[in-house]
């Protein structure tokens, strides 16, 4: 079916829009094409537009259409007639419900292939190897044939052939084998992998443990950090996975660091928007309702485990493998925190882009699965209600925020050390679950890769964006940053979960007059030196 024969009424004329999160009440005319939804009036100077992507559930009641948004928003219009509304939300279901495959083609068809990733896989490869002989890129799953959330190429001990690492590929799942994520300067190693398929009868594979083992060198020590509980992984031996034996591993002591699976912190994100949605309820209600989402508990676990795993490379210059079941949440965000901690390179805003290409969509985490549904649909899914139709995807879960709302609470902490500002982090966010580029469409590298339309690129526009996204109290620093993970250091992300529930006009006007500030500082130390340099210079030639 093509996009036109999905649009029941292309346009509409006396569209009221309103609700909680738009300032001003306004009526227009509402537009509806195959990727926007967009309303305008032009006597009032309003103009929005909304990715039908970003559409999270659609609530008709008589001639009102409600939109919830996965960026949080709800926005309300009002029809003149009930036949009307109900045209326009069938039109609206019926749009963002289209497969990710013919979106792609829809909105990318037409545009140039002329972005291309600054990062792709063989550079980040030959940086992570960075001449050391101890490790090798394979090619092993070229065509994606030994793993198929796997890029093409991997960073594996140059030690172990081909052949062993097909063996550990059966032996682990989804065919996840342990590749290399991080060198740290201390010359301890971050690796990553999925769990072994080890099962009741507690199977072994040799190949796998020569894989593992011989990135210790004698008398090394290294930590299996298993972001399961010990009851999960335990559990999961019934279903055919489980751990490392510490037999067939003994140079191996494995630590359970337990976190919340995707669906679980989905479910928490669900609670903590509506708590920040309720503008009038009472302190007490707001505490109990914030407390009651977990959701900084689970921030505050993944900084606890992430300073673990950091510690373990860091201070005990102990090698460490992380992984959970399929590995493709929990694992990447503790590899992606581990090097924001320790890794200076990652702060700036070329390593930080580098750090998500690499560990998260090269290392095959989900978005096209985990945001397929948001925070509203997963709360929907709960109370069943004919007043909005949009099926609930099991899959979807709140990994990736997750992740970059950790990534905030640690710029709080440390707001010198990193060269990108929180603008970046909700930028990423917003283009993570619905964009104009289609940098995060897909689940791995070989679906955006079977892809054939034209792929602008995310980090492009960037680069052309620089002045939005640059923190003017960035001081470059070679330390290590621990963040404090103590409750009273764990705050609530102000701008991304009550960016819409509370006006934030003035504190942007005053962080912008500060910002200003910084920079003709900064000018004025440049021109100073500038001034003192050539004083100098001519000083140096009248004598």
């Amino acid at each position: 079916m093509e996009f036109a024969d999905k649009i029941r009424i292309p346009k509409l004329n006396g569209v009221t829009m309103r609700g909680p999160h738009i300032s001003n009440t306004s009526t227009g005319t509402l537009v509806i094409t195959g990727h926007h939804l967009i309303f305008s009036s032009r006597s009032e100077d309003v103009e929005l537009w909304i990715l039908n992507r970003n559409i999270d559930i659609v609530e008709k009641k008589l001639n009102t259409i409600t939109l919830k948004c996965k960026d949080f928003r709800i926005i309300v219009f009002d029809m003149p007639y009930i036949e009307q509304a109900t045209s326009v939300a069938a039109s609206i279901e019926s749009l963002i419900m289209t497969d990710e495959a013919d979106y792609l083609h829809h909105m990318f068809s037409n545009k140039s292939n002329e972005y291309r990733s600054p990062f792709d896989v063989q550079s980040q490869c030959e940086k992570l190897v960075a001449g050391d002989s101890m490790w090798r890129i394979s090619q092993v799953n070229k065509s994606y044939r030994v793993c198929s959330t796997y890029p093409e190429l991997t960073v594996v001990p140059s030690n172990v052939d081909d052949t062993m690492l097909i063996a550990s590929a059966k032996f682990r799942q989804n065919g996840r084998f342990p590749v290399l994520s991080y060198r740290h300067e201390k010359g301890s190693v971050l690796m990553r992998s999925s769990q072994p398929l080890v099962g009741s009868s507690s199977k072994r594979c040799k190949q796998d443990e020569r894989v593992i083992n011989s990135v210790l060198g004698p008398g090394k020590r290294g930590y299996i950090i298993d972001t399961r509980s010990v009851a999960n992984a335990t559990n999961a031996k019934a279903r055919g996975g489980g751990f490392e034996m510490e037999a067939h591993y003994p140079q191996w002591r494995r630590v359970n660091s337990a976190l919340e699976r995707h669906n679980v912190l989905l479910d928490s994100l669900s609670k903590i928007v509506e708590a920040c949605n309720d503008t009038t309820c009472t302190i007490e209600r707001w505490l109990n309702k914030l407390n009651g989402s977990e959701w900084l508990s689970h921030v505050k676990d993944t900084l606890n485990a992430a300073c673990l795993v950091a510690q373990c490379l860091n201070k005990e210059r102990a090698s460490v493998l992380v992984h959970g079941s399929e590995s493709t949440d929990a694992t990447l965000v503790l590899i992606s925190l581990t090097q924001l901690i320790l890794n200076p390179e990652c702060r700036t805003i070329v390593g930080f882009e580098s750090l998500i290409e690499r560990e998260w969509l090269q290392a095959g985490h989900p978005f096209e699965t985990r945001h397929k549904s948001g925070c509203y649909n997963a709360a929907r899914s709960k109370v069943s209600s004919s007043s909005s139709s949009k099926v609930f995807h099991h899959g979807s879960g709140a990994t990736f925020l997750l992740f970059l709302d950790c990534t905030w609470q640690i710029h709080n902490q440390f707001p010198c050390c990193f060269e990108f500002s929180t603008n970046f982090l909700s930028s990423l966010v917003d283009h993570s679950y619905c964009s104009d580029f289609s940098t995060f469409y897909g689940n791995c590298e070989s679906d955006r890769k079977n892809n054939q339309c034209g792929k602008p690129n995310l980090w492009s526009h960037f680069d052309q964006k620089i002045d939005e996204i640059i923190n003017p109290l960035y001081l470059p620093t070679n330390n290590v940053i621990w963040p404090s993970v103590a409750p009273f250091s764990i705050e609530l992300w102000r701008d991304m979960y009550l960016r819409w529930s509370i006006d934030q006009t003035h504190q942007k006007k005053y962080k912008k007059s500060i910002d200003d500030l910084i920079k003709r500082n900064k000018e004025l130390k440049v021109l100073a030196t500038k001034l003192r340099n050539e004083t100098q210079d001519s000083g140096n030639k009248s004598t």
